[in-house]
């Protein structure tokens, strides 16, 4: 596809419901201070996908693998317009990803949460951004340089990304400095409060979302607050499973099974502690509110 240079990522996000979806695990980078241990992350574990897709039990961290068709048509059969956040692992390891975002964002809006540390060719030739709300880049600057690849690099995708017309987001991911110490450090490491007072003021004056800025040093919780989640917001796990929130672990169905089951009201919260700033921001709980 030659993109069009009018073609942009939308101004305004217009959609009916939020899925959180966490592709896969697996990851092209090796960071020390990832959610998921290297048993889920690593691609050492991959055979091939054809061998995967025909023996899915040798998958150790229960990544299935979906059809561009079958995972559009899901959306498609709920009748409304979704706003897909996508993210992983790495989504662009995941088989036939590119296809998936093409399908998807025929009629829903989509963001793709992604470390840029691979080629991007095929999907700015394939994809346009007229559905592409954005992108969300975490520069994992440490990672990056072990791995040889410079911030040039990083910079001259999202100059590409930009040119062709998709809106790019850059998170600077704040990882102390001295990598040697990291094993020392990582057993009372706890992050934020690993940070010093000057630090943590120089990040407190950098964050211009309030929301953001509190739930970086703070507890929230919303326990027994109307929240919306579970109707207008679901998350997608790796295995497809559909659960109320990145916290709740009501199961709402299984997107291989073709099964989603929504709230029909506001529900209040049941989970003593949230870190789900979207979910916040989006205006599913009242902000104001929390304890």
């Amino acid at each position: 596809m030659n993109q069009d240079p009018k073609t942009s990522s939308p101004k305004q996000k217009s959609y009916d419901k939020i899925a959180m979806w966490l592709l896969n695990l697996e990851c092209n980078f090796k960071c020390p201070y990832c959610f998921f241990d290297d048993s889920q992350r690593s691609l050492k574990t991959r055979a091939g996908d054809w061998v995967r897709s025909k023996v899915p039990a040798i998958n150790p961290y229960k990544t299935h693998f979906i059809m561009p068709e079958q995972i559009g048509q899901f959306f498609d059969d709920t009748g409304k317009k979704w706003w897909l956040v996508i993210s992983g692992g790495e989504p662009f390891v995941y088989p036939r990803f590119v296809e998936i975002v093409k399908r998807l964002s025929r009629k829903h809006l989509v963001t793709i949460g992604t470390n840029l540390g691979l080629p991007i060719d095929k999907f700015l030739a394939e994809v346009s951004p007229e559905n592409i709300w954005s992108f969300y880049v975490s520069m994992h600057l440490a990672e990056r340089e072990r791995q040889g690849l410079t911030v040039d690099d990083l910079l001259e995708k999202v100059k590409r990304l930009r040119d062709a017309g998709f809106r790019v987001e850059i998170n600077y991911v704040m990882y102390p400095p001295d990598i040697k110490r990291f094993p020392a450090i990582f057993e009372q490491f706890n992050y934020p409060k690993a940070y010093g007072e000057e630090e943590r003021k120089i990040f407190h004056e950098h964050i211009p979302s309030e929301v953001d800025r509190v739930a970086s040093f703070e507890s929230l919780s919303f326990m027994d607050v109307p929240c919306t989640a579970g109707k207008d917001l679901i998350r997608i796990r790796p295995d497809g499973s559909i659960t109320r929130c990145p916290h709740d672990n009501e199961i709402l169905g299984n997107m291989f099974d073709n099964k989603i089951n929504l709230h029909e009201k506001v529900q209040k919260c049941q989970v003593p502690y949230c870190k789900c700033t979207l979910a916040i921001k989006e205006g599913c709980v009242d902000f104001g509110k929390r304890k």
